[in-house]
Formats: structure tokens, sequence, C-alpha cells
């Protein structure tokens, strides 16, 4: 009897056909009305289902509840993003924005403070009152490829498309992927990107092209080779570099051909070291000061000053040793003769193709950079033969329309305007220095110290002047012409991004990816 009962009687504390039993005719009882639905099996399976959401299971969080709700995702997420960040070289003017946006999203409280090559973040804790510190700190290169790919993870997260633990995951694979050329390969894309820079800047002509390749391609190798396993020769890289290369140029220029010279010193001394020119740097220090960045914008000018101060010195120290071995060695400026336009425009499109390729980018970006990088270059250097007397005013509209350019590309195809943008301003920097010659200035210096130039002996006892205060010059005048070049380009990029986004709603975005 009270086994029937156990089974019967104890179905997940329901009332027993006993009891339903005790009240038959009694309709007005609840046991009774259980009685009479549970006779069709349609209604016992509806009281069954309703008894079932009556007692329902518990309720577990899903898993983005787990990880939206755990700042510990959020935080190492911020942390992981930032450092990817400033690795690729997304804009670091913008670096606070982008981390304070994804806070909000993440529903973090957080601080930052921003210097080159390293980020400070204040996590706060207002239910318990407590904050907690965290650095970043990496080395800034350009890796357009990595970058893309780390806005697209990061867009992601912004728009809750996926996890936080997920985005980390995806940075990670993405950082950790091996470089896309291997390192042989990448220091002779060097040096085709610096061959290319001889025509479009300083009117090498096709004689002077495998002499520029040269020594071109070893400064590709000591600073990709060398350098990254040496760390005391990476101090003295720069001086190192530009000394060798201004010897071996001047030697080459020196050859003669009949009464002219068969090379152009000018054209291979300055293209072989083109890309050491801080030219990006500075410029990402103008917009810094101008977003009222002043602490990493003033350190990163001076940074970029000093360095243009280590080439301009050793240009001329490489100068005066060949000047001292051959006292015949030329000291021309320019080449003899300047080719067509047409000689110029047709490298544009391979130094893009080189450049993008040496920093990581993919083909498939290739054509809207080349016709960015194009339309930049030609308006910079028509501009410039509109207004010789001020070289600023090219520059600023040259910048306006690589930003014009790219920032109507990012706003109508939701592409990344900071990749587009790279070839056409580092394309621009080194006309622009040429133009002001301060490069070229330390080479009456080299002469004055080998007792070839009379002009500046002359001026030297006439004005009373000390040889220090001759010789610091030209290379104050190098780091004068990068802060114009800097300004000029801040102020063409800074009226674009403007144009093309006038009013832009702060909720749920990723932030500008342009300069």
């Amino acid at each position: 009897m009270d086994h029937g009962q156990h089974n019967e009687g104890s179905v997940s504390g329901f009332s027993t056909n006993a009891q339903l039993a005790q009240a038959p005719n009694d309709t007005s009882s609840p046991l009774a009305a259980t009685h009479i639905h549970m006779k069709s099996p349609l209604n016992r399976r509806t009281i069954q289902s309703n008894m079932l959401d009556t007692y329902s299971l518990p309720s577990f969080p899903t898993r983005r509840e787990c990880t939206d709700n755990d700042p510990r995702y959020g935080q190492r997420y911020i942390m992981t993003v930032c450092k990817a960040f400033m690795s690729f070289g997304a804009p670091t003017h913008r670096l606070e924005r982008y981390m304070q946006s994804t806070a909000e999203t993440l529903a973090i409280g957080l601080d930052s403070f921003y210097l080159p090559g390293c980020m400070v973040l204040s996590f706060s804790d207002p239910v318990k009152g407590s904050s907690e510190v965290r650095l970043v700190r990496c080395s800034e290169a350009l890796h357009l490829n990595k970058l893309i790919d780390i806005h697209a993870v990061h867009k992601a997260v912004i728009r809750k498309q996926i996890l936080t633990d997920q985005a980390i995951n995806r940075l990670g694979q993405i950082s950790s992927r091996s470089e896309t050329y291997p390192q042989w390969l990448r220091v002779l894309l060097f040096g085709l990107t610096s061959l290319c820079f001889g025509p479009i800047s300083y009117g090498a002509r096709p004689i002077d092209l495998p002499i520029v390749f040269t020594p071109a391609t070893l400064v590709g190798f000591l600073q990709l080779v060398i350098a990254p396993r040496s760390e005391l020769y990476g101090y003295v890289f720069e001086i190192t570099a530009a000394i060798l290369v201004s010897c071996l140029g001047r030697a080459f220029g020196s050859i003669s051909w009949g009464s002219d010279s068969m090379f152009c010193f000018s054209a291979i001394s300055q293209a072989s070291i083109v890309l050491l020119l801080p030219g990006f740097t500075i410029t990402m220090s103008a917009l810094e000061l101008q977003s009222k960045n002043m602490v990493s914008g003033a350190v990163r000018m001076v940074y970029a000053i000093i360095y243009t101060l280590f080439l301009a010195f050793g240009f001329m120290v490489g100068s005066a040793i060949y000047g001292a071995i051959d006292k015949n060695a030329t000291s021309a400026t320019t080449c003899s003769d300047e080719w067509p336009f047409w000689w110029q425009i047709a490298f544009v499109v391979p130094f893009t193709v080189f450049f993008v390729l040496l920093n990581g980018g993919s083909w498939t970006k290739m054509p809207r950079m080349v016709v960015v990088t194009t339309a930049g270059w030609v308006v910079n250097h028509f501009s410039f033969q509109q207004f010789q007397s001020n070289t600023q005013i090219p520059q600023v509209l040259g910048a306006l329309t690589v930003g014009l350019l790219s920032n109507l590309y990012s706003r109508l195809r939701q592409g990344l305007a900071i990749a587009i943008m790279h070839p056409a301003i580092y394309i621009q920097v080194p006309g622009s220095f040429a133009a002001s010659g301060s490069l070229l200035s330390g080479l009456s210096i080299a002469d004055l110290i080998n007792h070839k130039s009379t002009d500046a002996s002359t001026e030297l006892a006439g004005n009373h002047t000390s040889p220090s205060t001759l010789i610091a010059s030209p290379m104050l005048d190098a780091g004068v012409s990068m802060i114009e070049i800097a300004v000029s380009m801040t102020i063409g990029l800074s009226v674009s991004a403007l144009v093309v986004y006038p009013f832009r709603r702060r909720t749920g975005k990723s932030g500008i990816f342009s300069l």
C-alpha cells in the first residue's frame, strides 16, 4: 500500500489520485477541476505545461552577460587593443579618445594619459571606491595589414558584435602573425622605395638609379637586420647611416665624364636616406599639439628635431670625410640636367607599391592608395611651381587633397583613412624637405673644414662668427624646415577632417581613424 502511494503520489509534488477521488462531485474545488480537465490527453498536456511554467528552473546568465558584467575582461581588452594600436601605426593624437569610447561601451571607468611609446591607464571602481593603474609600453611601428584588422576587431567590439574575450583572442592572433614578406625581400623593397624617391623629389636621372639603389639597400640592411640585433648600434644607427651614405654619394658624384660629373651627388645621397627622415613623426607631433596633447606632442617634436639634427650632422661629417680624401670632390647641390614631368610622375605608382609592401600592406587596398598618393603629389608639384617663394602653401594644399580623398573614402566606403594616407604623406615630406635645401646646407661647412670654401671663410672673418656657430646654423635650418613641414601638413589634414566630419555622433562610434 505504501509502495503504491509512493509511486502515484510523489510526482513533482502534485496531487495524488486518491486525493482527486475524495471530491469528485465538488466542481468548485481546484482538485475536481483538475480531475475534470485531465480526462483528455490535450488538457493533460496543457495542465502539465502550466505546472512546469509555475515551477520553472532558475535561468543562468549567458556568455555575453558573464563577459560584459565582469570588468576583468573589459580591462584586459582595453590594454590589449591599446598596445595593438600603438604597435602598428594608429593615429596617436586620437588614442586617448579611442580608449575612452571603448571604456564607455564596456561600462568601465577609465582615465588615460598617453606618452610616446607608453599609455597610462587608470581603471576606477565606483562601487568599491578604488582604482587600479596599469602601464602599457611597446615600440611604435607601422604595419598596414595588421592595423586594418585590429581596427575591424575594435569596431566589432564597439558595436557589440563580438564578445571581449573573443576580441582578445583575435587581437593576439593578429599581433603574433609573422611578417608578410621575408627579411631579405624587405631589404630589397627598402632600396626600391628609396630609388623611386630619386626622380620624384631629387631630380635623379636614369644613370643615377642603380647608384641610388646600392647605398639605399645598405641602409635598409643596417636598419632591418643589424640595428634590431645590436642595441648599442641601434643608438648610433642614424648618424652612421648618414655618414656612410653622404661619403659614398660624394664619391660617386665626383666621378667625372668629360667636363661634367657622371652621377648626381645630391640625388644619390639624399634619396638613399630618405626613409630615415622623421617627417611622419613630426607631423604626428604637430597633430598632438593641435589636439591639446601637450606632453606627448612636445616630447615627440623634440625627438623629431634632434633626430633631424643627427642626420644633418652625419651628412656633413660624411661629406667632410670624403672631401679630405679627394681634393677634387664635387660640391654640386643639384643635378646637371633636369628631366621632364613625365619622368617624375612615372615613379609615383612604383613608390606606392613598394612602400605599401614594405610596411605590410595588401594588394587589395593598393588601387585606392595609388589614387590618393598620385593626387596629393600632383597638387603639391604644380602648386609649388605656382608658389615658389612660399613652400608652405604647396604643403598645405597637398595635405588637404590627401585628407579629403582619404576621409571621403573612409566615410563612404567604411574604410580606414589612416592606412590610405600613409604613402601619400610620406611622398610629400622628402620633396618639401628637398625644396628647402636643408640637408645639403652642411656641404658648405664640409668644404670649410677642408679649406675649399672661400665664401664661408669670408663670412666667418667678416662677421666675426665663431666656427661652432657657423657649423650649427645648417643643422638648425634642417630642424626648422621639419617644423614648417609639420605645421603646414597639420593644417591641411585638420581642415580636411573638419570638412568631411563637421558633426559626428559620439555614442556607439569607434572614432575617426584619420590624421
